[in-house]
């Protein structure tokens, strides 16, 4: 079973349980499938919850959005957060989070990057046309050039990223697993 296969599962598993508990008197909303759109961000999402309680931490905020192919800056990255953070525990729970991204995502708030400008992009850092960047490499570019990532924020990217016994990052693989299709 696939991450995305377990996020709808365990969601399923919610909505089970919580059907029923309701009681007779209360009327039961219909469960509404997921959209594409809306399961790729709860498969990110999912990635970075680690405890599985559909909340994530504040700080894995900028990445997950990036990770889904928005480009935000600190500025709409903090905005962002002023939306979707649970201000008493500082973290950002799954339905503010999915109900805020599909929005945004679904009119173009955060321009997603385009295929051809990333693979570009990654083309540069590999002069050698190899299909391949070091993980070393792409790093350094991520941390000096343009708003720096912080080293928490490069592992989270590397760990979907980069092959771990190659330390390679395939970027026409990565690139397809950044876009976001509706």
């Amino acid at each position: 079973m696939d991450k995305m296969d377990k996020s709808i599962s365990r969601l399923s598993i919610k909505q089970s349980i919580a059907l029923r508990r309701l009681t007779k008197t209360e009327v039961v909303a219909p469960i509404v499938e997921l959209t594409i759109l809306e399961k790729r961000i709860c498969e990110v999402f999912d990635i970075f919850d680690t405890t599985k309680s559909d909340e994530i931490d504040v700080k894995d905020l900028g990445i997950i959005i990036r990770t889904l192919g928005c480009v935000v800056t600190e500025a709409e990255l903090q905005e962002i957060q002023v939306q979707v953070e649970d201000v008493v525990t500082n973290r950002i729970p799954l339905k503010k989070f999915l109900e805020y991204m599909s929005k945004a995502i679904e009119e173009y708030k955060y321009k997603p990057a385009e295929a051809e400008d990333l693979l570009k992009a990654f083309q540069l850092l590999d002069p050698e046309h190899r299909g391949y960047i070091m993980r070393e490499d792409f790093e350094k570019v991520m941390m000096e050039i343009g708003e720096p990532f912080s080293t928490e924020e490069i592992n989270n990217m590397m760990a979907i990223a980069c092959d771990p016994e190659t330390k390679q990052i395939n970027y026409e693989h990565y690139i397809n697993l950044l876009l976001v299709e509706k």
